[in-house]
């Protein structure tokens, strides 16, 4: 069953690179290697974009990009997956990026730099996308327009959140307003403390309406899914992948695409989010790997 998804957040050009220790302000840093392939990668948004267009949804990006290279290269290539690009703002001068540096210690250091958009309000044009859409996939994006998102949702439409702990993004009131509609919730076992420290003194299952879908991700070790009464492990295989840009929003896809054209195999759709993240790892897996 095909459905019509709006997928809400940040654009980003996405440089990623594998380095030597990150030495912060003690010292400088070596990047070994660029891991970005082409150079700069798409981000924010693309990777669930991307997920979803490609299992047969009718896919609308709402974000925001500049008039520069990088802002129509951007929108060339989330095209190019077969999302729709319409609602994609250009009312800005130059696009966002983050910069991704992948240390030898398994840790992340990321940088985003918003570029120079405006407050992140909705267009006229972005509201009517998401007034017309069945699911609004919520990613990490300006406050403002979350909240305009919440404000307009319909009894019918169905809301997924792919969390992330950014509290620019998400106040507590907007985190509780998110978590008491949403169907399907997703997170890493890192933002779960983010998630956490701000429903206190409940339980996150508490804040959460009784049929929602929520997934934690542990990496190699796999995910843990709940809804209602169900508490479950779906495991994964390890893959030796240096750069993991993307993989959770890839897994969120695969989720959400899966709880639409099937609402009642909870533990079928976490596999089918490990698959979509595995595919998106092995393809960046060297060929002679």
């Amino acid at each position: 069953m095909s459905s019509r998804v709006a997928v809400v957040g940040y654009a980003s050009m996405d440089h990623s690179m594998e380095c030597d220790e990150f030495r912060a302000a003690s010292g400088t840093t070596l990047i070994k290697r660029r891991l970005s392939d082409p150079w700069p990668g798409i981000g924010g948004i693309a990777h669930a974009a991307r997920g979803l267009a490609a299992a047969g949804h009718t896919v609308h990006a709402v974000t925001w990009v500049g008039t520069d290279e990088p802002g129509k290269e951007y929108m060339e290539r989330l095209g190019s997956y077969g999302v729709d690009i319409t609602g994609v703002s250009t009312d800005s001068v130059r696009t966002p990026s983050c910069f991704l540096f992948y240390g030898p210690d398994g840790e992340t250091v990321v940088v985003y730099d918003p570029g120079d958009r405006a407050a992140g309000n909705l267009t006229d044009l972005q509201r009517e996308i998401v007034a017309s859409s069945d699911w609004v996939c919520l990613m990490v994006g300006p406050r403002p327009a979350n909240i305009e998102v919440l404000d307009m949702l319909r009894d019918d439409q169905q809301l997924a959140w792919g969390v992330k702990g950014d509290p620019d993004a998400y106040s507590p009131g907007v985190v509780h307003r998110i978590l008491s509609r949403a169907s399907v919730v997703s997170f890493s076992a890192r933002e779960r403390v983010f998630l956490d420290r701000i429903v206190a003194p409940r339980t996150l299952l508490e804040r959460t309406r009784p049929d929602a879908l929520l997934a934690e991700t542990h990496g190699p070790a796999g995910v843990r899914i709940w809804r209602g009464e169900l508490h479950d492990m779906v495991p994964c295989t390890e893959i030796d992948a240096v750069d993991t840009t993307g993989a959770g929003d890839m897994f969120f896809a695969g989720m959400v695409s899966s709880m639409i054209e099937d609402p009642s195999e909870p533990r079928g759709a976490a596999q089918r989010g490990v698959d979509a993240a595995t595919g998106l790892l092995l393809e960046r897996l060297p060929a002679s790997a």
